[in-house]
């Protein structure tokens, strides 16, 4: 960490280890005289990342090194880690804010049954990429470039170049899922056929064929001329077919090998292979590289790094083959993997055009951890292994059991607290406009209530979403629930259902048929909640309802969450107040000679815009309004930039600085025009609030710009 000396307002800090510097980054938001140094991943790092182009899901893993460091124990408020995602689609737009996900850390000590750390945690966001998806050539996919930022305790900015003080950040290149559908917009613009572009629905739609496995003779010929052993060409297929105790029953690539012999491949080698004792996995192809567990959703996932061009036995048209993934639990940390938790399987191709890097690859299980659970007074942390296996499936009674294509891995995850003591069905609400419910301050009813920041003080606006658990504890049945809302101070009789209808996410893993929609629609706000471990289904996202609380006025509402238990009383699970703020800025559209304080937003130079200036007289000086009750920032941007030669107005910028500061009423900026070139130039004045608007809370409400204009002369 360095600081930088002023002869008399700088603070004289010698700081002697890491652990002050990281107390100290807490009074970040208060002073700018110290600074920090970037990508310190002494306590949390971001290991490595991924996506799964069928469920559209961005995955990264953040290891958490210490014991200590992080605000507070598991029963506290701890502090936070903020993963970002961004992602080149190589559409000429460079990285695209793709939004934030976040999860709680803690200290957490070590304990004498085994090592306690690093703790590997999962951040997930699933987003909306089929706009980007492009009708290529069969053995050629779509490859953007993922960006994973992590921070401690700080949101990461919007730029994706910006390093995080704690933290850091990686770059993997992924896959996005192949067009089975195609407009005939496409086709002319595949083919250039213009002559028929009048004439014909550009929405019009052609259904592509369904995959099918790659022609034999081609593929061995295509393997065999990239290296690919013919052992791993028809492992599948002769490999079912011998007597081995290698399971088969999902795999895809079974190739025709009634001319086995055309081939001249050695049936007593192939035996050898399947039989072999002591045969050791192989990761020339694929390799799992890190596993974590996302505490709140108790969904384990694991990133496969697919590293080449050719072996997968099918390019994208094709049904290529599978990677599958089995999870293994330790439970009490001795040691011994004591119980199979599942297997999820992802669908690979050959791509011609895959990186020199590779590929990276993502899957999630959720698992049933609901008699696992301990309370926050005692951390429970136990050891994950995931095996990976290439067509064929894992085995499901030994843990330390490889097939010949993969590998396996360890960590160390951290279950989420018991909701509260007892048996029977519990419940809690984790995420509030995806922020940690448990941020709520029960006083001010705001985000992250406390030091003065962009970050904290926030409330909500637009839609807002509400997503939990319900832990069935065993019981099978049918479980009802609802969220209501009232004005904080009206009697309960006010409540109102938060919506009426929804659609959920479910996510059938026992059938491996993905992610269906699960609509439904009750008057009185009644859902039925169908997760249910025993049967494998799922809430994809967690999703309880969401409110649209656009029209509501400004003010604190109170939610109710309530739940029918096993014998069918309605129970009040959880209830909490929250700040609502739908203001926006009005802005001045006018060009004043001063401010404008009938609005919100109003920039001004004094005495009126569109003048000239010279060497002579170079300095222009100007007011501006930035009113909002939930201020974030301003900022001022001089244009063109080209000809500016680093000049820009001062102040600059400003951010909400003190608990109460809702802007600028009438402040002062000023501009000397010395080094600009003789042209024309704008300056725009742009404002944010902290409201969280439409459960986005990686991004802060815009307004402006509000702009005035000048010329330089020679």
């Amino acid at each position: 960490m360095a600081i930088t000396k002023k002869p008399t307002t700088d603070l004289n800090l010698k700081l002697s280890d890491s652990e002050k510097s990281r107390q100290l980054f807490l009074l970040n938001p208060y002073t700018k005289l110290i600074k920090f140094n970037t990508n310190i991943t002494n306590w949390e790092q971001v290991t490595c990342a991924g996506y799964n182009p069928y469920y559209q899901r961005l995955e990264a893993v953040v290891n958490i090194k210490q014991a200590t460091g992080y605000s507070g124990n598991l029963c506290s408020n701890g502090s936070t880690e903020y993963v970002r995602f961004f992602v080149d689609f190589k559409d000429g737009s460079g990285f695209q804010d793709m939004g934030i996900a976040n999860f709680k850390v803690a200290d957490i000590p070590d304990i004498t049954a085994g090592p306690q750390h690093p703790i590997s945690y999962l951040a997930f966001l699933v987003i909306n990429d089929k706009k980007y998806r492009k009708f290529l050539e069969c053995n050629k996919a779509v490859i953007p470039t993922l960006r994973v930022v992590l921070s401690w305790n700080a949101v990461p900015t919007s730029d994706p170049n910006q390093n995080p003080h704690y933290g850091n950040h990686i770059d993997v290149d992924i896959q996005l899922a192949r067009k089975w559908k195609i407009w005939w917009k496409d086709i002319v613009e595949l083919t250039k056929i213009n002559d028929f572009a009048p004439i014909i629905d550009p929405e019009f739609e052609i259904e592509l064929k369904e995959p099918y496995v790659e022609n034999t003779d081609l593929l061995f010929k295509l393997n065999a001329g990239s290296d690919v052993p013919a052992h791993r060409t028809f492992y599948s297929t002769i490999g079912a077919k011998l007597n081995s105790t290698i399971d088969f029953s999902k795999a895809t690539s079974f190739l025709d090998i009634s001319s086995l012999d055309k081939f001249n491949i050695d049936i007593n080698k192939f035996y050898d292979f399947f039989n072999g004792a002591g045969k050791k996995a192989d990761v020339g192809f694929e390799q799992l590289t890190c596993i974590g567990l996302n505490t709140l959703t108790d969904r384990l996932g694991a990133v496969i790094h697919i590293k080449r061009p050719t072996g997968y036995n099918g390019n994208l048209c094709t049904k290529g083959s599978h990677e599958h993934v089995a999870f293994w639990a330790d439970w009490n940390n001795d040691g011994t993997f004591d119980q199979y938790l599942g297997t999820v399987s992802l669908n690979v191709h050959d791509i011609s055009n895959i990186p020199r890097e590779g590929l990276f690859y993502t899957v999630q299980l959720p698992v049933d951890v609901t008699n696992r659970l301990r309370e926050c007074s005692d951390p429970n942390i136990i050891r994950i292994r995931a095996v990976l296996s290439w067509e064929s499936l894992p085995s499901t009674i030994n843990p330390n059991l490889l097939n010949h294509w993969g590998n396996f891995m360890d960590a160390l995850v951290q279950l989420r607290p018991k909701h509260r003591r007892g048996s029977g069905i519990h419940s809690a609400i984790h995420y509030v406009g995806n922020v940690d419910r448990f941020s709520i301050d029960p006083i001010s009813h705001l985000h992250n209530a406390g030091s003065a920041s962009i970050y904290n003080n926030r409330p909500w606006g637009g839609s807002i979403n509400f997503k939990g658990v319900i832990d069935r504890n065993g019981f099978g049945g049918i479980i009802k629930y609802r969220l209501l809302v009232k004005k904080s101070t009206d009697p309960d009789t006010s409540y109102m259902p938060v919506s009426t209808s929804e659609t959920f996410s479910l996510d059938d893993i026992f059938t491996a048929a993905g992610a269906f929609p699960d609509p439904q629609t009750n008057a009185d706000g009644w859902y039925i909640y169908k997760q249910n471990p025993n049967i494998g289904l799922y809430n994809t996202n967690s999703l309880l309802a969401t409110w649209n609380a656009s029209g509501k006025d400004d003010g604190t509402y109170t939610i109710r969450f309530v739940h029918t238990d096993e014998f069918s009383n309605e129970v009040i699970a959880d209830q909490f107040t929250i700040m609502v703020c739908n203001t926006g800025m009005s802005i001045s559209p006018t060009a004043n000679l001063v401010v404008d304080f009938s609005k919100d937003l109003d920039l001004v130079i004094d005495g009126g815009d569109c003048h000239s200036y010279t060497s002579a007289n170079p300095g222009i000086l100007g007011h501006l309004r930035a009113i909002h009750p939930y201020f974030a920032w301003w900022s001022l941007e001089l244009q063109p930039t080209s000809h500016t030669h680093g000049a820009v107005p001062a102040p600059v910028s400003r951010s909400h600085s003190a608990i109460g500061d809702i802007g600028d009423n009438n402040a002062i900026w000023n501009l000397d025009t010395t080094p600009l070139d003789p042209c024309g130039y704008t300056v725009s004045l742009h404002v944010r609030s902290r409201v969280i608007l439409n459960s986005s809370p990686g991004t802060f409400p815009y307004y402006g710009p509000k702009a005035v204009g000048f010329a330089k002369l020679p």
